[in-house]
């Protein structure tokens, strides 16, 4: 507000990989939309950008109003002229006039135009600021969830990798007995037992799943560290960390490590619906 002139300027935006404004103007103001675009486009780098500008009905600028006094004259006979030719009664009254739109216009000196422009764009200067502030501060609390996620999965890697390597000498212990129970020992070469023994061991073992995961997490640090329009790439790392944690589960015979997979889904699909946030 100044001088007495009054609008509200309000810039919104959603998720978008490039920049499209739209602006919304009184009838008054159409003449600044290139200016507003320009200074969104210098200080805001993507989004879909909404510039709402408002002016109160209370405080409508209060410029002088002038009538085209031929124009009415004019209005007045023909519509008499009407009247006459269709037999209808009465006489033209003021309002006839006045619902004409067409005769009445504003005017305001140079001066008044200018103080208007100048607080719009001001205005619209510090909305930006603002806007640019709150995405700024939204972007640091969204890179602490991710950290804080990908943080839980890597405890939960480990956690597996444990019990993992707890396990696999159990298993390999059970695999042997169950072989050896249905085998007579004397018709059964110790070596080809072993091997065989191994390579089932083997279809359980998660190692390398656990690396691969492991390996995806820190792409998808380093993709964030670098910034810039990397939300497809953090869907197609997640996309991959899936498939990872898919075998894992899919591989398992223990309970425990069972929840655990169970557990770390459940962290990349609340990194997913982050990620939709991300352009």
């Amino acid at each position: 507000e100044e001088d007495g002139q009054r609008y509200s300027v309000e810039v919104r935006s959603v998720n978008n990989r490039f920049l499209d404004i739209s602006t919304r103007l009184p009838r008054t103001l159409l003449s600044l939309d290139a200016d507003i675009r320009a200074m969104v486009k210098g200080k805001i780098e993507r989004g879909k950008v909404n510039v709402l500008v408002e002016e109160p009905r209370e405080d409508v600028q209060r410029s002088r109003l002038e009538i085209d006094m031929s124009a009415a004259k004019a209005l007045v006979e023909t519509l008499r002229e009407v009247a006459r030719q269709n037999e209808i009664e009465g006489d033209i009254s003021l309002g006839d006039i006045a619902n004409n739109l067409n005769l009445l216009s504003g005017s305001e000196d140079s001066g008044t135009a200018e103080l208007r422009q100048g607080l719009i764009l001001r205005g619209l200067k510090d909305a930006i600021s603002n806007f640019n502030e709150m995405a700024a501060s939204e972007g640091a609390n969204l890179e602490a969830d991710f950290q804080k996620r990908l943080s839980l999965l890597e405890g939960l890697s480990a956690e597996i990798k444990t019990r993992s390597a707890e396990n696999r000498e159990l298993s390999l212990q059970r695999i042997r007995e169950r072989i050896e129970k249905y085998i007579s020992h004397d018709k059964v070469d110790d070596n080809r037992l072993e091997q065989e023994v191994a390579y089932l061991v083997d279809r359980i073992d998660i190692t390398e799943e656990l690396v691969r995961l492991a390996s995806h997490i820190d792409l998808f640090r380093k993709a964030l560290k670098k910034g810039g329009l990397v939300g497809k790439r953090l869907n197609f790392i997640l996309q991959e960390m899936n498939r990872e944690v898919n075998t894992i589960g899919s591989k398992t015979i223990d309970g425990e490590i069972a929840s655990w997979v169970v557990e770390a889904k459940e962290e990349l699909e609340k990194l997913r619906e982050q990620v939709q946030n991300v352009a």
